[in-house]
Formats: C-alpha cells, structure tokens, sequence
C-alpha cells in the first residue's frame, strides 16, 4: 500500500518556509497552499513598510482563530499587528489578536466589532483613566465593547445612555448618546473621527480592524471585515458607520466630512434614553443636498468655527420595523466581564449632548485643522476632493517592538497535531 503521507522531516521543512513567507508577505491564506507557492513566498523580498490600512483583509478566523481543540492548537494566520513598522506615525501601539487573555481595563486591543444594539464596540482612549483626547490619540484608540468575549476593553455600566442600531441594504450603523468617561475621555473633548485612511492612509487606530456579522450581504452569523467605516465620539455623542464591501458607489463612508460631526455623517433621532433597532432607508451621501431643484456638493473648508451655519440640514432617514428596549435588556450586568462588580457612570453628563445629533451647526471636532475665519462653499452637481489632514500626534499606549512582533508571528500558520507539525498557512 503506498501511504500519500510527508515525512515529518518534510512537513517541518515547508513549515519552516511558510513561516518564512508568513514575515515576508501580509497576504492571509486560509487554505493549503502549493508547495510551490510556499517556495516562491519564501525567498520574497521582507515587506519594511505598510501598505495602506484598507488593502489588509483578513477572514476573521485569522484575527480570532480556534486556539483550543481536544486534538491541536491552532496558531493564528494573521500577525500580531497590521502595522508593526517603525515608519512615520508607527508602529501601532495595540494588537489585532485579542481574545480572553487580552480583555480587561487596560487592554490595547485593536479590532473593533459591530454586530447589534447590544453587542457593538467603540474607540476609545488608550489612556486608564479618563484623561484622554481624540485629537491626542486619535493614532493609539483602543476598542471598548458594551459586552465581554471580544477581548477589548468594556465600558462600565452608564457609558452608553441613548442608541439607535440602524440596518441599511448598503450598512449598519450604531449611533447614540454617551457618558464618554466610559470610554476613558476627558468628559470636555468635543471629539473627533476614526477611520481607516488619515493623510498618510495608515488610519487612526494605526492598524485598527472592524468586523461585523450584521452586515447587509451577511448571513448573520459569520464575521465579516468592513474595509471601510468611520466612528465619531465626543460631545457626549458617538456614532460608527460600516459599509458593506459589495456597496461601492456612492460611498456612504467618506472620511474628508470629518468636522461636521455625527448629524452630517450619520443623521439619526439621537434621542435620550432610546434603545432602538430598526431597518432603515440609506441617506444622502454626505455633502450632497437639493435646494430649488438643483443639487449641489459642498466642500469642507480646512477649518469650521464651532458657530458655521451650512447650507443644508441633513434629512434623518426614515425607519422601519423598529424593536424598542430597555437599556437593562441589551446591557445586562452579567454580559459586563470585569465591569460587572464595577461602579456604574452617572448618567447626567450625557443629557447636554442631545442637542449634537439634530442640530443644523457644524459639529466642533478634535481634528489637526484649527482656526477660524474659513468659509464654506458648494459646487452645483460637483463633487468634494478635500482631502482629510490626520494629526500625527504619539501613541500613548506603550508599543510592542518590532523584535517581538516578529517572534511572536513566527507561529503563524502552523498546527501541532499528535505529535506532528503540519503547515496551514
């Protein structure tokens, strides 16, 4: 009988090389490779800087793999970081693995989830006590997640005050009212936004991924990466929009809108004490409107005083087969992990945010851009080119060398089977 079995001195060997590809290369595989292509990645020339934040996908078994089995351990196919290169705002501080032994009040986990009213996540300051401001650490924000199990950071009982879970045929979007010490903010940061681009397109959390079940050609259950989004936070206010990749155009995710705050970009009810999950119409795209039959495109300036009056009010699309809650019904104590023993936050500071949501004035943010005096413009039927300035601002969470990012990744792709080691890739 011929056995089709390698040799455990053969599997060792293209383990080796897989590892090798692995520090080479950001591509994820998921299956099997050919030996050849195991080969070919092994003598590829090392990748020393990063490519833009949004050409790194990743199924999300590869961020957050099976790492226990009555057979085998599984070591995780996706690196430590996205972005752990020493190169203008890098490396990233935090980490895209996180699991139960990442979660907790000072964790620097960097992979955000949205999937319902009840289990989303939002950026927040790497800082442990509420200090932070966005537009000091914008580059280093860390996920807080209203539940245990995604190995983040949880905010404590009180953060979230007001939410509205909005289902789109093009995206989700999560929006409400928030006691933003929850998420380790300086209670007077009037915010800023997080996306995955930035000037230099390494996106603010360097490295920071976004995964959904809920997205619109999901199936409600499996994970999927949503490249492009944006999440706002301050003011008492938050807001995260994730658009679905099949959804290309119009992109519902610009990030060049990022002074105009949550009721340009995501206009919603922002209403106090509102627990709601609805299905919804899509909106306008951001910085298009109709006046006298004509329609215009406006431009951001570089800079917006907090008193700018735009030229339109954003139109709050319309909802439907909406599902109210009680705020104990979607964030049980028993679901807060370590926080479940913890104090839970007053809930007076968010009472004076809920004017942000409706208002027809340019929401201040904690972008680079400051000053006052600009002007705002439209185009009729153009379109807006500005482009968003990042702040370069430090990380103030302490990163990972570059050393151990590479040991750490040297597991990468690799099962331990009975003995034996087989190569996954």
């Amino acid at each position: 009988m011929t056995h089709h079995t390698l040799s455990t001195l053969s599997l060792v060997s293209l383990s080796l090389l897989a590892l090798s590809a692995k520090a080479a290369s950001p591509t994820t595989i998921t299956d099997l490779p050919p030996a050849a292509t195991i080969t070919a990645r092994a003598v590829a020339t090392e990748t020393t800087s990063p490519l833009p934040l949004t050409d790194y996908t990743y199924a999300y078994t590869d961020v957050n793999p099976v790492t226990h089995h009555p057979c085998f351990y599984v070591f995780p196919a996706q690196p430590y970081q996205v972005n752990p290169y020493d190169v203008g705002r890098g490396p990233q501080s935090g980490y895209n693995l996180c699991n139960s032994t990442t979660e907790g009040a000072d964790s620097e986990c960097q992979t955000a989830i949205i999937n319902s009213i009840a289990d989303f996540c939002l950026w927040g300051s790497p800082t442990t006590s509420d200090t932070g401001d966005i537009g000091d650490v914008e580059a280093a924000v860390v996920a807080y997640c209203t539940r245990s199990g995604h190995g983040a950071r949880i905010m404590p009982a009180g953060t979230i005050t007001a939410v509205q879970f909005m289902r789109t045929s093009a995206y989700i979007q999560v929006t409400g009212l928030l006691n933003q010490e929850g998420l380790n903010l300086v209670s007077t940061d009037s915010g800023g936004e997080l996306d995955p681009h930035g000037a230099d397109l390494l996106g603010n959390p360097l490295g920071g991924l976004v995964y959904s079940t809920g997205l619109p050609s999901g199936d409600n259950s499996t994970y999927m990466q949503a490249i492009e989004w944006n999440n706002f936070v301050g003011g008492g206010v938050f807001c995260f929009k994730l658009c679905d990749p099949t959804v290309t155009s119009p992109n519902y995710c610009q990030n060049v809108y990022d002074l105009i705050g949550c009721s340009y970009n995501m206009p919603a009810s922002y209403a106090a004490n509102e627990f709601t999950s609805c299905e919804g119409e899509l909106q306008d795209v951001v910085g298009t409107y109709t006046s006298d039959g004509q329609t215009y495109t406006w431009s951001q300036p570089s800079s917006l005083p907090a008193t700018s009056t735009l030229p339109w009010t954003p139109r709050i699309p319309a909802s439907s087969n909406c599902v109210t809650y009680q705020s104990s019904d979607i964030f049980p104590t028993s679901l807060l992990g370590y926080q479940s023993t913890g104090s839970a936050i007053s809930t007076a500071a968010s009472t004076t945010a809920t004017s942000s949501g409706a208002s027809s004035s340019a929401t201040s943010s904690a972008s680079s851009r400051s000053g006052s005096g600009a002007s705002s413009s439209a185009s009729k039927t153009g379109s807006s080119t500005t482009t968003k300035a990042t702040s370069s601002s430090s990380s103030t969470a302490t990163a990972t060398s570059g050393a151990s990012h590479k040991a750490l990744n040297l597991f990468a792709g690799v099962v331990v089977f009975a003995g034996s080691l087989f190569v996954l890739a």
